[in-house]
């Protein structure tokens, strides 16, 4: 069982969850209480019950030995499909393993919990070592499939309301294979201290506003092709550091989450952070997508 051991069964399984609406199920005993008190796992009800949602009843059945209810995965297959709920279970498993405390969105309110700074947010995420009454929580958390479109818009109003509500904007990608990976979003405000004579502008063209800004921020451009990107960029002259940044224009960024994953962690093994720039009402806007340090890489336990 990895990390979040917190609350698994001594011996046996516990009861069978009892249907309690769509995708939502009721347990109650002993486990009930557990899964609370050590977890933060579903919302408790009265009665010494807990109602927990489907992903986390498959969570609780791969690492709580709590029965699935008798014919369930084939009654949700014939009715609603299974798969994304699979996927949603995998980024819930990926996150809890190591013990991280995670409350979906739906449940904040019912638990008198602080609220998501965005719709867009799935979950909130509590350190393993922190109960989620007791202080706030350290990040919010998204799920994508790894073939899921990109609004580069919409990602840098979510990773901004977050980061303002002092929480870390995580995005889970789940591949058709039910592997998750994990990269962390950021507004960057990137600046150098390269004056306008010593860039010579780089290739200008087709996104002559993009580089402007580049250049008014004191960074120099160099082509970034052998990194895949449109420039790489300096924050201080040629020959005194390495390029920090690595820039594409959003009409040139990767179009869904999989590419993503692969321009973003090639930016991490260069030591480089990779950004996609575009302009929103008048203003340009770069939003950094990086891999998160080794012990916050959340992603599936190996079997």
């Amino acid at each position: 069982m990895g990390g979040d051991k917190g609350g698994s069964a001594s011996a046996g399984q516990t009861e069978d969850p009892e249907a309690a609406g769509h995708d939502e199920f009721l347990i109650d005993g002993p486990a009930a209480q557990r899964f609370w008190d050590k977890s933060a796992l579903g919302v408790p009800q009265s009665g010494n019950r807990l109602l927990l949602s489907a992903a986390e009843v498959l969570f609780c059945n791969r690492h709580r030995n709590l029965a699935l209810p008798e014919g369930w995965e084939s009654a949700r297959m014939e009715q609603d499909g299974i798969t994304d709920l699979l996927q949603e279970a995998a980024a819930l498993e990926a996150v809890r393993t190591p013990g991280e405390k995670v409350v979906l969105a739906r449940n904040l309110e019912s638990l008198g919990l602080p609220d998501t700074s965005s719709e867009s947010t799935w979950a909130l995420r509590w350190a393993r070592d922190e109960r989620v009454k007791n202080g706030p929580p350290d990040g919010e958390l998204r799920w994508v499939e790894a073939s899921e479109a990109i609004d580069w818009r919409e990602l840098h109003e979510w990773a901004s309301r977050t980061a303002a509500a002092d929480r870390i904007p995580e995005v889970l990608i789940v591949d058709n294979d039910l592997d998750v990976t994990t990269y962390r979003l950021s507004s960057c405000d990137p600046t150098g201290e390269v004056s306008h004579a010593e860039a010579d502008g780089g290739d200008a063209s087709p996104f002559s506003g993009l580089l402007a800004d580049v250049l008014a921020r004191g960074l120099l451009p160099r082509s970034g092709f052998k990194y895949g990107t449109r420039w790489r960029l300096y924050d201080h002259p040629l020959g005194v550091t390495h390029a920090p940044y690595l820039l594409q224009h959003e009409d040139e960024a990767p179009s869904d989450w999989a590419q993503v994953c692969l321009s973003a962690r090639m930016s991490t093994g260069v030591n480089k952070t990779w950004m996609c720039g575009f302009e929103q009402t008048g203003k340009w806007c770069y939003l950094a997508v990086t891999r998160p340090p080794p012990d916050a890489r959340w992603s599936n336990p190996t079997r």
